[in-house]
């Protein structure tokens, strides 16, 4: 395994994430592997899943045309809010406090049902492009990278989405002992987890900018106040993964050699390229609609053509 695709989270941004990923596959990239967090973890998923489908039609892989399925998908399938997740009303959040079982103050049944209908693990598997997605443990807050031979495999896509207080946490298999929620609380672009997979060319695209944007927002709203919480912190944490990658390189020797010594010794420097976006992406979770989806997958294959025309 050598070039892999890292796709970050971005929640509704990863709408963004989607165009850059049309422009990447256009301009040649043949990734041997996807790996994604959250948003990135359905893009990544739905893509295998395409590449797959051609696999089993004995069909030469054709990069270009999965993403652009990814594309359609996006603007089909993902058109306002509820077509991800329904707001729980009053008495069932109220009952769900006085019976200490809350699951999130969003249904996210629309989100499984779009999975469960469009992604099969027979497809997955029958692609020679490798997968993993991230979702963390909450019972003892590690992160696992889950790929298409683990069992009930679509629980770990939705459990690396569950945003903590927005969505419920996500029991694999119904097992209660096995309590995933959004990957994101820990790694946001898997970079590191693609490096030390063996990746000697890693993409990663990303969703958010390099400084968060300032501005007043209704916090006094409980789902944007959430919402804002956790992309304060998806952006921290992004960066933190992106610099990590960044310094690990320019520790190594230029010339493509192992290092020597230290804490690096034996690794190599890697072909890396991050692409995020140049503009704060502003969608409103609670309202957006087809005409700001389909802007920001616009925004991305621009931004993507323009980043990928010397690479």
């Amino acid at each position: 395994m050598s070039k892999i695709l890292v796709l970050a989270g971005g929640s509704v941004k990863g709408a963004y994430q989607v165009g850059v990923i049309r422009a990447v596959m256009e301009a040649g990239f043949r990734p041997d592997a996807i790996y994604g967090i959250s948003a990135g973890a359905m893009n990544a998923t739905y893509l295998v899943n395409q590449l797959g489908i051609q696999e089993l039609g004995h069909e030469a892989l054709n990069f270009e045309k999965a993403a652009r399925d990814l594309c359609d998908f996006w603007a089909n399938n993902i058109r306002n809010p509820e077509c991800l997740a329904l707001r729980r009303g009053t008495y069932d959040l109220g009952l769900s406090a006085i019976r200490k079982n809350f699951e999130g103050l969003l249904d996210p049944t629309p989100l499984r049902e779009i999975l469960d209908n469009t992604i099969f693990t027979r497809n997955l598997n029958a692609s020679s492009v490798g997968l993993k997605v991230g979702a963390v443990d909450i019972i003892n807050g590690s992160i696992v990278y889950a790929d298409p031979t683990y069992e009930h495999f679509l629980d770990y896509v939705m459990a690396s989405s569950a945003i903590p207080v927005l969505m419920p946490t996500v029991n694999i298999g119904g097992y209660k002992k096995m309590a995933f929620q959004d990957g994101g609380i820990r790694d946001v672009a898997p970079l590191n987890k693609a490096i030390r997979d063996g990746g000697t060319e890693v993409l990663c695209i990303a969703c958010h900018t390099r400084e968060i944007s300032g501005g007043y927002f209704p916090y006094g709203n409980l789902l944007a106040l959430v919402d804002r919480v956790m992309d304060i912190a998806v952006h921290e944490s992004l960066n933190s993964d992106i610099d990590w990658a960044i310094f690990r390189n320019e520790c190594l020797p230029e010339d493509g050699s192992p290092a020597k010594e230290g804490v690096l010794k034996g690794e190599k420097r890697i072909k890396l390229k991050i692409i995020r976006p140049n503009h704060s992406l502003h969608i409103d979770m609670q309202e957006f609609d087809e005409e700001d989806i389909s802007y920001l997958m616009l925004q991305g294959y621009e931004q993507g053509r323009e980043e990928m025309k010397d690479y």
